[in-house]
């Protein structure tokens, strides 16, 4: 064991041997008033552990480290070595005055400050504790002895590099990888779609009502606490497309004063060894960062389907999905929200308690969601025009349309009143209203391609 004034918390050992983030461990002032020590670490779901810490203020790499441990030298940069003569750490003097001690892959350090080192193994906990001494003991030395103590702060990165001056941002900013390894955002809702309430989505009673509670844990997650619970922490939407889950999604975040991170299958897929749990880490780790937040994961079954049969890339993504999911247990604020229209192709480890707290269904409409769902897309449409646009249906009426929409989705309906607008158009029909029958005729065709 090193004596070491650089100290780490017991809590930091479980989190990264459980999975963390990318965050700030530590960060403290030095010597002189451009000098500062920042550590910087993560879990990563391929790699292993990640390690790094930037010496601001530092040009060269000190000496004390070649004479206080084993050493290798490539290049300009130095290898820090275990007893067994492996390179655990590697040290590399990089731009803007900064010196780097790092382990593991780095997307958003090493590029910028030099190559890298090979990851450390998270499986053992042994070797995770002897890595973590002897980092410790090697940042202690290169900052010439610091009195700090590393634990999980939450901190993000971005924020953390604003200590290292404008300038190193801005380059750190140009040089972040645009092929494989980018830095991935999910796409946030439009403004516009932004504005979707519960008030605004019919026909799903049950599912809004479902949806409505989870919505108090985003708000207010002390009401759980203050009966000895815990908020859900995840949600299954599942049933057949166009049955409005995106939407039961978009209005939950809207309900719940939440940023809305939309990530679908498509986002995450990737030709690219690795790059797939790495894009689904950086969701997860930007929900995080931007609490309160609801991530919503849509066309789950292609993301996370059943391992039973599935490529070995699958069982690397539905396992980085679980990491992250077990590790909200710890964190307020961030829901998890999935879509699918094949719950039965979904792996059963996502679906148990304590990850996907709630399967909630979301059913074709029954007549009275129909017809609920009618008057909200004909009431948009008047508001958009600024006048009446339909005549007022009848009960007879409301039967009559039901009836001739049986089996329709949301999104058929949606689609039903559009065409019927879209005659209108065509027409170049100025004035005038829409009459039942004409709405009738152009529900004729919709979901059914031939």
């Amino acid at each position: 064991m090193y004596a070491m004034a650089l100290t780490r918390a017991p809590e930091l050992d479980e989190a990264l041997a459980a999975g963390l983030p990318l965050q700030v461990l530590g960060q403290t002032g030095r010597r002189g008033p451009l000098s500062r020590l920042v550590v910087l670490g993560r879990s990563d779901p391929v790699a292993g552990v990640a390690l790094a810490g930037v010496l601001a203020g530092t040009l060269r790499i000190p000496r004390a480290i070649t004479t206080r441990f084993r050493t290798a030298t490539r290049g300009r940069n130095l290898y820090v070595l275990d007893d067994a003569g492996s390179e655990r750490f590697l040290v590399s003097p990089g731009i803007m005055g900064q010196v780097v001690v790092s382990a593991g892959s780095w997307p958003l350090v090493l590029p910028v400050l030099g190559p890298r080192a090979k990851a450390l193994a998270i499986g053992d906990r042994a070797r995770l504790q002897a890595d973590l001494n002897l980092f410790c003991a090697v940042i202690d030395v290169a900052a010439g002895g610091v009195d700090l103590e590393l634990r999980p702060t939450g901190i993000t990165v971005d924020r953390a590099f604003t200590v290292l001056g404008r300038a190193g941002k801005a380059i750190f900013e140009r040089a972040r990888p645009r092929g494989p390894g980018r830095i991935y955002k999910p796409p946030v809702a439009a403004a516009e779609e932004d504005a979707i309430t519960f008030a605004d989505i019919g026909g799903q009673d049950d599912a809004r009502a479902e949806l409505e509670m989870i919505s108090l844990a985003v708000r207010d997650p002390a009401a759980f606490t203050a009966w000895g619970s815990r908020p859900p922490r995840g949600v299954l939407l599942y049933g057949p497309p166009g049955t409005g889950k995106t939407m039961l999604a978009r209005a939950l975040a809207r309900e719940s004063r939440a940023r809305f991170i939309h990530v679908r299958a498509t986002d995450i897929v990737s030709k690219w060894y690795g790059e797939a749990e790495r894009k689904m880490q950086q969701a997860f780790d930007w929900a995080r960062r931007d609490r309160p937040a609801v991530v919503f994961f849509d066309e789950l079954d292609a993301i996370a389907r059943s391992r039973d049969d599935a490529h070995e890339a699958t069982h690397r993504i539905v396992s980085t999905f679980l990491e992250n999911l077990d590790g909200l247990e710890a964190v307020e604020g961030v829901i998890v929200l999935a879509a699918t229209n094949r719950p039965e192709a979904v792996d059963e480890a996502l679906t148990r308690p304590g990850r996907f707290d709630r399967l909630v269904e979301v059913p074709l409409p029954s007549a009275s969601g129909r017809r609920r769902i009618f008057e909200i897309h004909m009431a948009k449409a008047e508001s958009r025009a600024r006048r009446q646009l339909f005549e007022q249906p009848t009960d007879a009426d409301w039967q009559a349309l039901t009836a001739a929409t049986a089996g329709f989705s949301g999104a058929d309906i949606a689609e039903c009143v559009r065409r019927v607008l879209e005659v209108r158009v065509r027409t170049g029909a100025t004035s005038g209203v829409i009459s039942t029958e004409e709405l009738i005729r152009s529900a004729d065709g919709i979901g059914r391609p031939f």
